[in-house]
């Protein structure tokens, strides 16, 4: 529950209603909303297919993470979060009645998580009001100051936040790496340099040095590679009926058909020795030498196949070893 930039979790609500603190919860809310707070869903595309199934083709073609929170706000000028901006992309899909949106600008251009919005600072002119009614889309970059309020009917949106794959975590990763392989750059500064020049100008050199190092030791090429990983899995685990088929992996035969997860993100790479299979925000190795058996697993999609119909130098026992070892792992699913 939030009124006026208050949170409240649900966790806290009932607390007027003693033992039955639980079993009121829901009386709590409605007392909340009744008095001008909006019900905020979190995250509600991990509990409803539909969302589920949205956010998981807008991943898949944008290659960024996707939230979806709802917002139910009652009629009369009521207000969730007073002036603030996202440290994310926002797209507002308006679903019932009406919202009016205050934009204020975005006055620091593309903050991020750790700059969270300063209330305690001046909040800029209005630059546009637009009202949003059912079937409405509105796109806020990152750093955009807003306000909605409702009018006079209660109000109904999906906010969908996007999470792509940032530069400055891409280049801390790679900065994190050089780091924990290079005892260099895990040193102190020298005793008493702050009341040394000498000890100063020694440690200006020894920095000067390490960022040459720095600079060398950093890929572009790599930390592209790395970051093509990270998109490739960077939805949540899709693992609809995974209980079910741990269970069963037993009883799988031969002639089982599985088939590849419907709309999984995956990626193969192969080494000199591996084939690397990347999904789930996980890599699976294998041997080099059944890269033609994975790449039938793979390329045979979700139309379903068996561990006899795969193609390959690899022997039937082997096709089966392989196919057990990818419904274990999430990549395939039986049925």
């Amino acid at each position: 529950m939030v009124v006026e930039g208050q949170e409240t979790p649900m966790s806290e609500l009932g607390g007027a209603y003693g033992r039955n603190r639980d079993v009121n919860r829901l009386e709590a809310l409605y007392e909340r909303y009744r008095s001008g707070s909006t019900v905020v869903l979190n995250s509600l595309e991990r509990r409803w297919e539909p969302l589920r199934l949205l956010t998981s083709a807008m991943s898949a073609e944008v290659n960024a993470r996707f939230q979806v929170n709802v917002y139910l706000t009652p009629p009369g000028q009521a207000r969730g979060f007073n002036p603030h901006y996202d440290t994310h992309d926002v797209i507002i899909l308006q679903a019932h009645g009406t919202k009016r949106w205050r934009l204020y600008g975005a006055p620091y251009a593309l903050p991020l998580e750790s700059q969270k919005y300063e209330h305690s600072r001046d909040v800029p002119e209005v630059e546009q009001e637009i009202d949003l009614r059912p079937g409405s889309l509105l796109y806020l970059p990152r750093g955009t100051i807003h306000a909605p309020t409702s009018t006079d009917t209660a109000s109904l949106h999906l906010t969908i936040g996007i999470h792509p794959v940032l530069v400055p975590g891409v280049l801390q990763d790679a900065v994190r790496q050089v780091i924990d392989e290079d005892e260099r750059f895990r040193t102190g500064l020298p005793i008493g340099f702050a009341n040394d020049k000498e000890l100063q100008r020694r440690t200006e050199e020894t920095l000067a040095e390490l960022v040459e190092v720095l600079a060398a030791r950093l890929s572009p090429q790599e930390m592209t590679a790395k970051s093509l990983k990270r998109a490739i899995s960077i939805s949540q685990p899709e693992l609809r009926g995974h209980l079910t088929d741990l269970e069963n992996l037993p009883q799988l035969g031969p002639g089982t058909t599985v088939r590849r997860r419907p709309g999984l993100r995956w990626g193969m790479t192969l080494t000199e020795d591996l084939v690397e299979l990347e999904f789930h925000n996980k890599t699976v190795q294998l041997p080099i030498h059944v890269a033609d058996e994975v790449r039938y697993v793979t390329e045979s999609g979700e139309s379903g196949f068996t561990a006899a119909s795969i193609t390959g130098g690899l022997d039937q026992p082997g096709c089966l070893v392989l196919v057990q070892t990818l419904v274990r792992e999430g990549f395939l699913t039986c049925g």
